[in-house]
């Protein structure tokens, strides 16, 4: 009767968990998620973006894809962000040039449209780095192939010259760990 029992359970566990963990074996950062990607930039048309909206921007500014799953040692990773906190300052200002410092790093070509307003912003997150496995599966092996680190920031939303909204955040910055596991939602 026990032994029955026993092996019910297992079977149960195996059809409830084989699948997770057949995903995030076959998966090459161990994770079916992937960087956030914005359809759309273009609200809101007037005013500060809602606390919503600028999370939105700042996840789809901040969460990238480097290089090619399977080409080598350490060529291939993704950023992602978890547990964002923000504000967005209720009362827009003027953009001056130390806002640039904001647009510095970024990937391909962004220019901030200096005319129109600008709004600071500021919160925290957790930001993974996760090495593809499939090549570095010593090194990052599947469920501890993430560095993660927790932002404390401030930084600002602004229009760029396509009109379109983009949030960039910079602070102090402490390690949570390494060899973690990524996000899985």
């Amino acid at each position: 009767m026990k032994l029955r029992l026993t092996i019910k359970i297992w079977i149960i566990l195996s059809a409830i968990l084989a699948p997770s963990i057949l995903v995030a074996q076959t998966l090459p950062y161990g994770t079916a998620r992937m960087p956030k990607n914005c359809q759309s930039r273009s609200e809101p048309k007037k005013g500060a973006p809602s606390v919503a909206q600028a999370k939105m921007y700042f996840t789809c500014d901040s969460e990238t894809k480097d290089g090619e799953t399977g080409t080598g040692y350490l060529t291939s990773y993704i950023r992602l962000t978890e547990n964002l906190t923000m504000q967005v300052a209720p009362k827009s200002r003027p953009a001056n040039s130390t806002d640039l410092k904001y647009i510095e790093s970024y990937k391909g070509s962004l220019a901030m449209d200096t005319t129109q307003p600008v709004y600071d912003i500021r919160g925290s997150y957790d930001g993974y780095v996760c090495y593809d496995t499939t090549r570095n599966s010593r090194l990052y092996p599947v469920g501890g192939n993430c560095k993660v680190s927790r932002y404390t920031s401030t930084g600002i939303c602004f229009r760029n010259t396509f009109d379109e909204w983009h949030c960039k955040m910079k602070g102090t910055t402490k390690e949570i760990g390494d060899k973690l596991p990524p996000p899985q939602k």
